[in-house]
């Protein structure tokens, strides 16, 4: 499937709240085809770079929002565990086992909700990326120039695409999720369990979906399903191409990191190489029609 199609297809997928966010893949790529300066006298460079700046700023602005979010509420979890630990050790257990296992129950659904909600957030890093590099591509075909290394390099120090402090936190998520399972399950014995789904392999993450009947349960099954959207079109950009050329994204995403959500760093891009650039040239037209 084209990018474009994979692209549309998630953003018709995530959620509602986030689609705006993303990169204005579609009316970029039409203007690059249909509205591209025709006096020799203009140069089209100033303009294009002013609307990829505006979008990096959206970007930016969402993806700071978002994480700072995300370190609140995953602090907040952590002293809710801390203090169920803390009653628990001095006897101040809660006045039965099933209110014990309501609230642990409660504690795991929220870090379950959050953990989607940052896996989202690195798939949307890497879809945005992905999309600049089409459009840094079609733009260089279209006018000749070579943009898309120089530009690109700048792009991988915006902070929307230096995914390692959420990735750690994403990890600490998973520890916390690993811990409390097993005592979520030494302590509920007579309640029905959970009703858990699964979903292709993200950082090795448990995807549990609550009971839809709460808006809790609803808006966690959302964040289930458009996390699901975003692996598709993640894993329809992993496909391999038809030559190799680094800049293809068989070669971008063969050098994710290492955790292998396909989150993007500036140590892991291919375009982190001068070198990369001028193996391209060499390898012709590779994957234009893609677009």
């Amino acid at each position: 499937m084209k990018f474009g199609k994979e692209f549309k297809t998630h953003l018709e997928e995530t959620i509602p709240e986030w689609r705006d966010k993303f990169l204005c893949y579609k009316p970029l790529k039409k203007l690059l085809n249909h509205h591209l300066p025709t006096n020799p006298n203009i140069h089209p460079q100033p303009w294009f770079l002013q609307i990829l700046n505006q979008e990096l700023e959206k970007f930016n602005d969402f993806y700071v929002d978002k994480e700072e979010d995300f370190v609140i509420r995953f602090q907040e979890l952590k002293d809710r565990i801390e203090q169920l630990k803390e009653k628990s050790s001095h006897g101040e257990m809660c006045t039965s086992d099933c209110e014990f296992s309501e609230e642990m129950m409660d504690i795991r659904k929220d870090l379950v909700t959050i953990h989607g909600e940052m896996v989202l957030l690195k798939n949307y890093s890497s879809l945005n990326f992905a999309g600049l590099i089409k459009i840094l591509k079609k733009y260089d075909k279209r006018t000749g120039e070579l943009l898309r290394l120089p530009f690109t390099q700048i792009v991988l120090r915006q902070p929307c695409f230096t995914t390692e402090p959420l990735t750690r936190l994403v990890h600490e998520c998973e520890a916390n999720l690993e811990l409390l399972f097993p005592l979520q399950e030494e302590v509920i014995q007579s309640t029905s369990p959970v009703e858990q789904h699964t979903e292709p392999p993200v950082d090795n993450a448990t995807n549990v979906i609550p009971e839809a009947s709460s808006s809790h349960g609803e808006e966690t099954e959302d964040i289930y399903r458009s996390t699901l959207a975003a692996m598709r079109a993640i894993t329809g950009l992993q496909k391999a191409s038809s030559t190799s050329n680094p800049f293809s994204f068989s070669s971008f995403f063969s050098n994710q990191d290492a955790d292998g959500t396909g989150a993007v760093t500036a140590e892991n891009s291919p375009a982190s190489s001068p070198a990369s650039f001028q193996n391209e040239e060499g390898a012709g037209k590779d994957d234009t029609d893609s677009l």
